[in-house]
């Protein structure tokens, strides 16, 4: 079936639904907001924030829930993720933090979903604790799904800061489905010798993107040893992507300039290969 078919029979589907008018409102809210943000296409805005209705409504109405339960695709993603909001507009506030549900590995949800609410929680008190009257700064934080596949899960949360300049930072959470535990990067390798392995080979892309465009410029090489980016922690962020290739993440100013932002590094699997697990 072509996916404008697909299309066309979900909102079909969904036209069945009874949509209450708190359900009509985060469409619209999450359609003016991807639209002011400007990173995206208008179809694609469209079907993130249909997308968008069909996670926050099961939280709205429980027989809403059970119909949507019985559409393909769209039942587990139900299953998997609703949203807790933190907003206070007199600082600027709003954070949408995550809550996963899943009955196989429910120990581990139930240590994902603490430890994700603390930190949330952790970078909203910093946040107020700094906070003047008067201040023009604010903080958004948001999530996404990176992974959700028969062996891993992987949940990111998105920080801005903004104080006249934006700082952008991740953390990436990962859940091993086959042993329900909560892993690192470490914990994907035979050893530790898994860091300059890939240290290795992310500097050699940085420097073969810097020769391939001057517009690009990292941590590495430079005149001040002290600045230049050296290896990755142990417990660097990380997630695999749709060709089960390793990536790794950093956030903005970490590896490169502030106008790079967060920077990504797809790590070769002939580089990985004899060093995972």
């Amino acid at each position: 079936m072509k996916e404008n078919d697909k299309l066309k029979k979900l909102k079909e589907q969904y036209n069945n639904i009874n949509v209450c008018e708190e359900g009509v409102f985060y469409m619209k809210k999450n359609i003016e907001k991807a639209k002011r943000q400007n990173k995206i296409k208008y179809i694609s805005v469209a079907c993130a924030s249909f997308l968008a209705v069909f996670i926050a409504l099961p939280n709205i109405s429980p027989s809403i829930a059970m119909a949507m339960s019985k559409i393909p695709v769209i039942g587990s993603i139900v299953e998997v993720i609703t949203i807790n909001d933190y907003t206070d507009e007199t600082k600027n506030i709003n954070a949408k933090a995550p809550v996963v549900s899943d009955d196989k590995n429910s120990q581990a949800l139930d240590e994902l979903n603490k430890t994700t609410d603390e930190y949330v929680n952790t970078l909203i008190s910093k946040f107020k604790e700094d906070f003047n009257e008067g201040d023009n700064k604010s903080l958004d934080i948001d999530y996404d799904i990176l992974t959700d596949n028969d062996k891993l899960f992987s949940l990111r949360i998105n920080t801005l800061e903004t104080n006249a300049s934006g700082y952008m930072y991740s953390k990436i959470y990962h859940i091993d489905k086959n042993t329900g535990n909560i892993i690192e990067l470490k914990d994907l390798f035979k050893d530790d010798s898994y860091i300059d392995v890939l240290s290795q080979n992310i500097k050699e892309q940085m420097k073969e993107q810097m020769a391939n465009d001057e517009n690009k410029i990292y941590f590495v090489d430079a005149d001040i040893p002290e600045g230049n980016f050296e290896k990755i922690k142990e417990d660097q962020n990380f997630y695999f992507n749709n060709e089960n290739n390793l990536v790794i993440c950093f956030d903005e100013y970490e590896v490169a300039p502030g106008y790079m932002g967060p920077v990504e590094f797809v790590i070769p699997k002939d580089v990985t290969n004899d060093i995972l697990k």
